[in-house]
């Protein structure tokens, strides 16, 4: 099976028609934060273990990534809530994955926005 591509634009490309660039870069600086945030909420929970608190924090990282096209990101997070949801711990290698597609979101969303935001319009 191959991997999901990292970014599907048509998510974003409806924020950016319905709100604008301020709109579309308030929402994924938003989602940045609470991403980072909950998986640290997410490693805090598989540490315990408290299995509802880490399907939790992973479905909250699935829904963001979902509404922004961040499909790599929600497939992950979504694999790992499923494990958490199985009560089984995942690999190091899997959360360091979810992390690393975290932080690559950035400037993934970043280079996104300036392809699809349209042009600043002429001085008045």
């Amino acid at each position: 099976m191959t991997a999901p591509a990292p970014l599907d634009k048509v998510y974003l490309a409806d924020i950016l028609s319905a709100g604008g660039e301020e709109l579309a870069r308030e929402v994924t600086g938003t989602f940045l934060t609470e991403a980072t945030r909950r998986m640290q909420a997410l490693r805090d929970a598989l540490g315990r273990p408290d299995w509802p608190g880490a399907a939790h924090a992973a479905h909250a990282i699935v829904s963001g990534a979902s509404m922004l096209g961040l499909t790599a990101v929600s497939a992950a997070a979504r694999d790992v809530e499923h494990m958490a949801g199985a009560q089984r711990t995942p690999t190091t290698d899997v959360l360091t994955a979810l992390e690393t597609l975290i932080q690559d979101a950035g400037p993934l969303l970043e280079q996104a926005i300036a392809e699809l935001a349209p042009p600043p319009g002429p001085a008045a």
